[in-house]
């Protein structure tokens, strides 16, 4: 498919927004924190609802019957666009959680009885950190100053500390570097450790495979959800080693995680049903299913091209504006398109809200829950962090520092780029 072809997909693109300047298209970039679905899986999605909508398994209708089949396929798409082969045989399932947040607290949960330490970034979201601080001791390998991760640091930690397992983003979403996965996830086996991937901001952006359990280069588990890969809210996974799931204790007993119960007693399966408590999102699963196909059937390599190119176009632009500051010195070819700035002199509230209000443009301010490395590449005090904290203990609420931030997703084009560009531009000269 051309790109003009995908584009028009996507129902949202013909969405108009009320601006100052009058009514505008709608310009998205906050693809980083939610993106859109096609047609197709809207209508997957719709299909569900209106002719399959029943309960898994267990029910011998036939909507049960069809809602079923669907549902389990659904951890067969996943296995096959992360390149695992032969799924029943792989020591791989999936899963099906809410979203990355859901995957990554059940991933905590199956290694907390495990002896020694969890090993993380500081280029973490939050959701890839504060669940493995809620059940044990983390460390944290630190940035360099362009934003890239310190692998000798990384090799210290793990020669220095008991290192049960590495968890590591596929790609930041500050500034959309890509960690060498490869390389952590040897330097994870070598040292009898396994590695967790928070895959949110990369699958519907760049290549990524799991690769076969023995491989040095294998990635044990790997999360992400639907709604960052243009499918509807509340479903994702985790996709993982089948023997460590299935030896950990249910994530929530309950409902569909059962074999047999007596008083006394319950018996727990074995596979994904294990720890997939009550009733799922069903339609959601199904959905995001559709949206991996939808992928699958364009290419992501030819996804990671087109986003490239206009990745360079965004970086040249923002480049030659003078007063913008781009968080982080990293090259294209090391990053997905999320870009993250400053304008000189003007809080990242109110660039954000001008782009919307002048041009309809969509983007996210903040620090993107991922403090610790947004304060890093600020260059924020660490007197001045203290401080803040010290304030938010007291019940005040001081200003936090921030950025702009802008995602591009498989619809965008040129044109939005270069109004992005000319509206920062305006906005930069309207603040003198």
């Amino acid at each position: 498919m051309d790109t003009q072809t995908i584009r028009d997909l996507f129902p949202i693109t013909k969405v108009k927004i009320p601006t100052k300047n009058g009514e505008k298209d709608l310009v998205y970039f906050d693809h980083g924190a939610s993106t859109h679905a096609p047609q197709p899986v809207i209508d997957k999605y719709l299909y569900v609802l209106q002719s399959a909508y029943a309960n898994v398994h267990r029910g011998m209708h036939e909507l049960s019957i069809k809602a079923t089949d669907m549902f389990e396929e659904v951890h067969t798409i996943i296995a096959d666009f992360l390149g695992v082969k032969d799924p029943e045989n792989s020591g791989m399932h999936s899963i099906l959680t809410y979203n990355t947040t859901s995957s990554l607290d059940l991933a905590s949960h199956i290694f907390e009885e495990k002896p020694g330490d969890v090993l993380t970034t500081v280029l973490e979201h939050h959701s890839n950190d504060l669940p493995f601080r809620n059940r044990g001791n983390v460390h944290h390998i630190q940035a360099l100053d362009d934003g890239t991760l310190d692998m000798e640091n990384a090799s210290e930690l793990m020669n220095k500390e008991n290192i049960k397992l590495i968890a590591v983003t596929a790609a930041s979403n500050v500034t959309g570097y890509m960690p060498p996965i490869k390389e952590l996830a040897k330097l994870a086996h070598d040292h009898d450790a396994k590695i967790l991937v928070d895959a949110a901001q990369r699958i519907a952006h760049y290549p990524l495979t799991m690769k076969p359990l023995g491989h040095p280069e294998h990635i044990d588990f790997l999360a992400a959800a639907g709604h960052k890969f243009y499918s509807p809210f509340s479903s994702a996974f985790l996709l993982g080693n089948t023997e460590e799931l299935d030896n950990a204790a249910p994530y929530i007993p309950g409902g569909g995680t059962v074999s047999y119960v007596t008083q006394s007693e319950a018996i727990y399966v074995k596979g994904p049903d294990r720890h997939q408590y009550g009733t799922p999102n069903i339609a959601g699963a199904i959905a995001m299913g559709a949206s991996l196909n939808f992928l699958k059937e364009i290419g992501i390599n030819h996804i990671a091209e087109h986003e490239r190119e206009l990745l360079d176009r965004l970086l040249k632009g923002l480049d030659e504006i003078e007063g913008v500051e781009i968080l982080g010195d990293i090259p294209s070819s090391k990053r997905i398109g999320v870009v993250t700035f400053n304008a000189k002199g003007i809080h990242h509230e109110t660039v954000s809200k001008e782009l919307n209000d002048r041009e309809g443009i969509a983007t996210r301010n903040g620090c993107f829950c991922a403090h610790p490395y947004v304060l890093r590449l600020m260059g924020v005090p660490k007197s001045e962090v203290m401080a803040m904290r010290d304030e938010i203990l007291k019940g005040n609420h001081p200003e936090k520092p921030g950025a702009v931030r802008a995602a591009i997703g498989i619809y965008n084009n040129e044109e939005e780029i270069d109004k992005l560009l000319n509206t920062l531009e305006a906005i930069i000269k309207d603040h003198p």
